[in-house]
């Protein structure tokens, strides 16, 4: 956790198109689908996605360490500036379906990201730093999960083992299909109010709310309120799932000192995040952040 000054503008953004203030919902048990039971294969991934092991069969459970590799990817979930050296599998998907892909049980703080179709730094398909929830008595803290992952029929997916700062070590990378179905509805409750952003599609360009990532660079600004903000919406990935769909709101407070809680939740893992916008876009800083499972709610509570 990285720690800097609070700005008086800041902008919360998140990974549902909509985020619900005050919203709840309960997420039913997973079901996983049965299968034969794994082979473990010992040994490293491929070092780049050229040289990417294939991963035959479902479900799959791979050995390896990352030391002595070299630092060829990074992505943000939250963070960049990972010099960790990192390892990769690939995956073709023989029907449309849903996996779980897990660093749980490894033995070093990891990073976990999925590239769909080839390498697209800075919009993986699925990005996992430390899940502190959902991987049960793991080995040592900070390990990584991504849960109901989708992928489509006969796409290629690229499985990077990375680490966290410069940390590497020995990895068990294990990968089991999932029941795709949803895991709830999130519905509107009567007091809130549409985001009024459209569906995302193939060819969409978010000239919404897309804030430091959108062309023009724009945001939704809440309207003043003392009181709770309910507000809904619809989000996705687009453009053959290259892009994930964020929603920016911008608050410029008044009071010397406001205290902010903002909550998300949303019908598939979601973050929030709040971000220090004093130095513009080029230098926006995240520095608080928090997710959560599908049907599940993320809040932050800060003194701005």
């Amino acid at each position: 956790m990285r720690l800097v000054a609070i700005s008086v503008v800041i902008c919360l953004t998140a990974t549902a198109a909509g985020a619900a203030f005050g919203t709840d919902a309960t997420r039913p048990p997973k079901v996983d689908i049965a299968g034969p039971a794994p082979v473990i294969e010992f040994r490293d991934g491929g070092e780049t996605i050229d040289t990417a092991v294939p991963i035959e069969s479902l479900p799959f459970v791979g050995t390896g360490n990352t030391c002595g590799h070299v630092n060829d990817y990074d992505e943000a979930c939250p963070w960049l500036g990972s010099t960790s050296s990192d390892l990769v599998y690939s995956y073709v998907a023989p029907y449309d379906m849903c996996v779980d892909v897990s660093l749980c049980n490894s033995f070093y703080d990891t990073k976990l990201y999925i590239y769909e179709g080839g390498w697209t730094p800075g919009v993986p398909l699925a990005c996992n730093d430390d899940d502190l929830t959902n991987c049960v008595d793991p080995p040592v803290l900070y390990t990584s999960l991504l849960e109901g992952v989708g992928l489509t029929s006969g796409e290629v997916y690229y499985i990077v083992v990375d680490g966290y700062g410069g940390q590497c070590g020995d990895y068990v990378l294990e990968i089991d299909e999932v029941d795709c179905t949803p895991p709830c509805v999130v519905e509107c409750p009567p007091e809130g109010v549409d985001e009024g952003e459209g569906p995302c599609y193939d060819g969409y360009e978010d000239h919404f709310n897309g804030g430091c990532g959108s062309n023009p660079i724009i945001f939704s600004e809440p309207p003043p309120s003392n009181e709770t903000i309910t507000i809904c919406g619809l989000s996705g990935n687009y453009n053959d799932n290259t892009f994930r769909e964020t929603d920016w709101y911008l608050l410029d407070l008044t009071c010397e000192m406001t205290t902010i809680t903002a909550c998300v939740t949303a019908e598939f893992e979601v973050s929030l995040v709040f971000i220090d916008l004093r130095e513009g876009c080029a230098g926006f800083y995240p520095y608080s952040f928090a997710m959560a499972d599908a049907c599940e709610t993320a809040c932050l509570t800060e003194t701005l």
